[in-house]
């Protein structure tokens, strides 16, 4: 289940001091694409970019916040 899956993620983010990523719609298809060429190929890069640039994102808050 994806949604499972994503909680998982986050929780495994948060364990380790990140915050939680948001699967915005318009990410949406670059997910499934990523998460497809992982199952399929088992080429990983492609998600865990993704991943990476929503974790990136997720800080842009806390950035605002403390004025960097």
């Amino acid at each position: 289940n994806g949604r499972t899956s994503r909680l998982l993620m986050n929780f495994e983010l948060m364990k380790s001091g990140f915050p939680p990523v948001v699967l915005k719609v318009e990410n949406r298809l670059a997910y499934y694409n990523a998460l497809d060429k992982a199952h399929t190929l088992g080429d990983y890069e492609p998600f865990i970019a993704l991943v990476s640039n929503l974790v990136e994102e997720s800080f842009e808050p806390y950035w605002y916040v403390l004025g960097t």
